[in-house]
């Protein structure tokens, strides 16, 4: 009895000094992680490969003008939660994370933007990304995104990032063919241009073919592809590139065709 009153005293002891080792070397660690400089400052665009709108560079030197210094700023005096807002504040950083490691590295991961159509307008060009986020253009580097020009319904400002608040009916048909044209691989890599004219009707024009394409409104975006996708699957193949004009969806369940002799055809 009395020799399992030590084991278990001993066990107890044993316990109670693991855990005060613990405790006391964490806090330790903590202390001297705060203590440490920032030796390095690592910078991961996780998307790079899609887009290259920011560079490490470019945030290195942002945080350089926000105080951040190499071998001399201590890590304790870096606001993480600030950084990231002024990181996230950058036109193309959709989403950023500040962070450091027990040997002084800064780590800053982002992650970009993702843009599905380019918008033109008077007071400049910009994007729409896929949560309807429009920001201007980036000189540094060029996404390949379908062109939508003419009377787009947006008064857009100079500058501007955000989401629209003036019709917001419209962005949110024109973002909804946008994300279909993404997501359809064929009509993605065929649609270069849309044009809005002064009644508010699409027109694309297709990267090969030399006829305009009548859409009408942004609505029933998926019936009207699968009217103009019979006429790339059936007429052209029996008629050819060069016999039409102009194709129009926008009337119900016809598909009219102009040739370019000016007779049309509705089928």
């Amino acid at each position: 009895m009395f020799k399992r009153i030590l084991i278990y005293t001993g066990y107890t002891l044993l316990t109670g000094v693991l855990a005060a080792y613990f405790v006391l070397s964490s806090r330790l660690s903590y202390q001297e992680s705060r203590d440490l400089t920032c030796k390095e400052i690592k910078v991961i665009i996780l998307d790079s490969s899609q887009n290259r709108f920011v560079t490490p560079h470019e945030i290195k030197e942002l945080l350089r003008v926000e105080g951040v210094t190499i071998n001399e700023s201590k890590l304790r005096n870096i606001n993480q939660y600030e950084l990231e807002n002024v990181i996230n504040n950058r036109t193309a950083v959709r989403l950023s994370h500040v962070s450091y490691t027990r040997g002084g590295v800064l780590r800053v991961t982002i992650r970009q933007r993702r843009p599905i159509l380019r918008i033109e307008t008077p007071n400049g060009g910009f994007y729409m990304d896929e949560s309807s986020y429009i920001f201007p253009l980036m000189r540094s580097f060029t996404s390949y995104v379908p062109v939508i020009t003419g009377s787009i319904p947006l008064g857009i400002p100079p500058g501007f990032r955000g989401v629209p608040e003036q019709n917001k009916e419209w962005v949110k048909m024109i973002h909804a063919m946008a994300l279909y044209l993404e997501r359809e691989t064929f009509w993605n890599s065929l649609i270069g241009q849309i044009f809005v004219d002064s009644k508010g009707d699409l027109y694309l024009y297709p990267r090969v073919g030399r006829f305009e394409i009548v859409f009408g409104k942004p609505d029933d975006i998926e019936f009207k592809f699968r009217k103009l996708n019979a006429f790339y699957t059936k007429v052209i193949p029996a008629e050819g590139w060069d016999k039409y004009s102009k194709v129009d969806v926008r009337f119900s369940t016809q598909l009219v065709c102009k040739k370019r002799d000016n007779k049309q055809i509705k089928t």
